[in-house]
């Protein structure tokens, strides 16, 4: 299976090649808002560096959310113009999914993904399963007693040893693989982000 993943949910913007739950090659960058400049450049270096022209695509994989609003805007709206182009089916993949499989998930975690001011998402999983909704909440109404790794929390962080995670475009591409059957949209035209927080939180 050939899966074109595609990762803009943060600072970080990536686009790989995912075959048979094999990252092949990526392409990417802490770019904070340069998104929409850069990755039709990355698209297009990938092509270059693979030959992308001449693979058979099963279907996109894109970081669905939450995240940037305007990261998460230009990820979906640059694969659903490649795939409506190429005929291609979407798969969205959770954010913070994505950044659980870094980590050790033998007992339940916590992920956590700066959102604004002392805003962050949170999401709990266990064995590669999410064991919560995700939801924005404020920083001083998280359960600090869970084991947690976080993204661009730093500055909200104080005594807790909490341990950082990346963003990573070839988790996205796994995912996408491991759970196609599950996820994959065949008609993705309306999908929009998973924003969870409205603007006024």
């Amino acid at each position: 299976m050939n899966i074109l993943a595609i990762e803009t949910a943060t600072d970080w913007c990536g686009v790989g090649f995912i075959q048979n739950k094999v990252c092949i090659a990526k392409i990417e960058k802490r770019i904070p808002k340069q998104h929409a400049e850069l990755l039709p450049v990355f698209y297009q270096s990938l092509k270059k560096k693979i030959n992308l022209n001449e693979i058979k695509i099963n279907a996109i994989a894109i970081s669905i959310g939450p995240g940037s609003f305007t990261g998460l805007r230009v990820g979906l709206g640059f694969s659903k113009g490649l795939a409506y182009a190429k005929d291609l089916p979407i798969i969205p993949v959770s954010t913070l999914h994505s950044l659980a499989i870094n980590c050790d998930l033998e007992e339940e975690i916590s992920i956590l993904l700066y959102s604004h001011r002392d805003i962050v998402y949170e999401q709990s999983f266990k064995k590669d399963k999410a064991t919560s909704s995700v939801k924005a909440v404020q920083w001083k109404n998280i359960n600090h007693s869970k084991k947690i790794f976080h993204y661009g929390c730093q500055k909200l962080i104080n005594n807790e040893k909490y341990k950082t995670v990346s963003p990573s475009v070839e988790n996205i591409g796994q995912l996408a693989t491991k759970y196609y059957k599950n996820w994959i949209i065949n008609k993705p035209y309306d999908l929009v982000p998973n924003y969870v927080s409205p603007f006024g939180l």
